[in-house]
């Protein structure tokens, strides 16, 4: 099937874009002659632009390459009164016109249904016309020779080896060269549909010839396209083609399409100014202090903010707080209090903060006996009566207790779908946006499923940058508990091994030195395994951020009714 018989009449062109009568709504139309019908000719589709009518080819149909059609140059004539009226209604006057050689030609018009007066704009190469835009000046439409090279119109104006300026349109070429930036550039077709499925044939112009050349050249392109949809893309489209690092963005004022909207209503000086204040094309990763001047502004007046929030215990407070985007991890040999401690800070940042977390915690497995224990050290009792303990937690309690935890808290839970650090940072992801979670815990690292083909060293460097960037990207506290590997114990002054083990350091940790080089924070949780006392040290042995404390240690004494941490000695 071809064109003709969806109704679609394209004007005998095998290229390019066509403005035309919509078979669907035109004869029912008021201006049964406006060309409300775009259509894609490279790649076989169209859309209605009143009626909303859109399709396309058969797919086999789609994209063929064009038959070569010959040049049919234009016959012009000098331009005339009428026209030069319509370009200085433009704010376009007349030496400019002179300068990029207008003239005009009648041509037939579709839109107004007879011969009109069209203004002729030569593309020229090495001084000879190589394509005419013709504009018709009753309506907004246009049309380009047959067989007509794709080209940047101004090309022969432009120094080689000079910054550039690419516009959509020539008349914003001509707005720009105006208003004092001589050295520019439009594209021949305008800006395509962000919905255009192939590029190449809108690319030509920019990939071969003189166009190709000048662009490689230009130390600096500043792409001042129209501000809409299909200009914005088109100007990403041109950044990825030239090259981001090279390219200027122009952001016209609020209100103006474009550099001729910008000339109208702002004036000649104005539209240098845009130019002058172009921003670097943003590529993603690279980053400006000048673009993040309002929070940095704000880290400023913050004051004790930026230095982190309370713990919950004023002499861990005077070492350390906790912050969000920080990736901190927490050692310990086995049962020296590492998950208790974890889930009592946890807890005070919900209390004292508000905050929400996801807590992925095999070491707390099964949930309900997590749950006890959280529940035991926020009410302050323990779940169960028992010979040493009468006044344990009411039903009414428990109910309550399940309402607040399970609005605060979100368990990553268990099925026969290993954990891998994917499927965890795809949960992790759910509870940012889902939950608002402010923090988030992986209790312990050694439960994360790792490929047998990846080292550990590899594996843990991977895991560790992927959550901090994960805690930066998405502003929550990432706490990851780590078991180091066996430690010899302490020896007396006789060199006899004692009961107690030494304070393991991030270095101790199995896998590989990123443990302590990657993390903002790391702690380990002591406790003298040869007294089996309560008192419980959390040792800071690395703060990256000097404003959320230094290296210390402090002190807290566990409650093993309830599980609660204190500042001093139980009574």
């Amino acid at each position: 099937m071809t064109f003709a018989d969806y109704g679609i009449d394209v004007k005998g062109r095998t290229s390019g874009n066509v403005k035309t009568k919509c078979p669907k709504c035109s004869a029912s139309r008021t201006n049964k002659h406006d060309p409300c019908l775009s259509v894609d000719v490279d790649d076989g589709v169209w859309k209605c632009h009143h009626c909303g009518w859109a399709g396309g080819l058969p797919k086999e149909q789609q994209r063929q390459e064009p038959v070569q059609r010959e040049y049919k140059p234009a016959q012009p004539q000098p331009i005339t009164p009428t026209a030069i009226k319509w370009f200085a209604d433009r704010g376009i006057n007349s030496d400019t016109v002179a300068t990029f050689k207008v003239q005009t030609i009648t041509l037939y018009s579709h839109a107004a249904n007879r011969k009109v007066e069209h203004a002729a704009m030569p593309f020229m190469v090495d001084g000879e016309a190589v394509n005419w835009k013709y504009r018709d000046i009753t309506t907004k439409g246009f049309s380009q020779s047959t067989g007509g090279q794709q080209v940047f119109f101004n090309l022969d104006g432009v120094t080689h080896g000079s910054p550039v300026i690419i516009t959509e349109g020539e008349l914003d070429a001509m707005a720009v060269y105006q208003s004092g930036g001589q050295q520019v550039l439009s594209c021949p077709n305008g800006a395509p549909s962000p919905q255009t499925k192939n590029l190449d044939k809108k690319l030509e112009f920019l990939r071969s010839g003189n166009g190709a050349e000048v662009i490689e050249k230009a130390p600096s392109v500043y792409l001042a396209m129209d501000n809409d949809e299909p200009g914005l893309y088109w100007r990403d489209v041109l950044a990825k083609e030239i090259g981001a690092e090279k390219c200027k963005l122009v952001t016209w004022p609020d209100g103006c399409k474009d550099a001729n909207d910008t000339l109208l209503s702002h004036g000649e000086e104005v539209v240098m100014e845009c130019i002058a204040l172009a921003a670097d094309y943003p590529v993603a990763g690279i980053e400006s202090f000048a673009g993040h001047r309002e929070s940095i502004n704000e880290y400023f007046k913050s004051g004790g903010a930026v230095r982190g929030l309370s713990t919950g215990w004023r002499n861990l407070d005077a070492m350390w707080r906790i912050a969000k985007k920080q990736l901190n991890i927490v050692t310990g040999i086995p049962m020296s209090g590492k998950s208790e401690w974890l889930d009592a800070l946890m807890l005070n940042t919900i209390s004292v903060h508000g905050w929400k977390w996801a807590v992925f915690s095999p070491e707390n497995y099964p949930l309900e006996f997590h749950f006890q224990k959280l529940a035991e050290k926020v009410i302050g009792k323990p779940m169960f009566a028992s010979e040493y303990v009468r006044n344990s937690i009411t039903h009414d309690e428990l109910n309550n207790m399940l309402g607040y935890l399970n609005d605060k808290i979100k368990p990553i839970g268990f099925d026969e779908e290993l954990p891998t650090l994917d499927r965890l940072m795809r949960m992790f992801k759910v509870c940012v946006y889902r939950y608002k979670v402010n923090g988030m815990i992986i209790d312990p690292y050694n439960e994360v499923a790792r490929d047998s083909a990846v080292s550990e060293t590899d594996f843990v460097s991977e895991f560790l940058s992927r959550l901090r960037n994960f805690s930066r990207l998405y502003d929550v506290a990432v706490f990851v508990v780590a078991h180091p590997t066996k430690l010899q114990k302490k020896r007396d002054s006789n060199g006899n091994a004692t009961n107690d083990y030494p304070v393991p350091t991030p270095y101790d940790i199995s896998g590989s030195a990123h443990w302590r080089n990657k993390a903002d924070s790391c702690i380990a949780i002591h406790r003298n395994q040869a007294n089996g006392g309560n008192a419980v040290e959390v040792h800071v042995q690395k703060v990256k951020n000097k404003n959320l404390g230094a290296c210390g240690k402090a002190t807290l004494f566990w409650n093993w009714k309830n599980g609660r941490f204190h500042e001093e000695q139980i009574r």
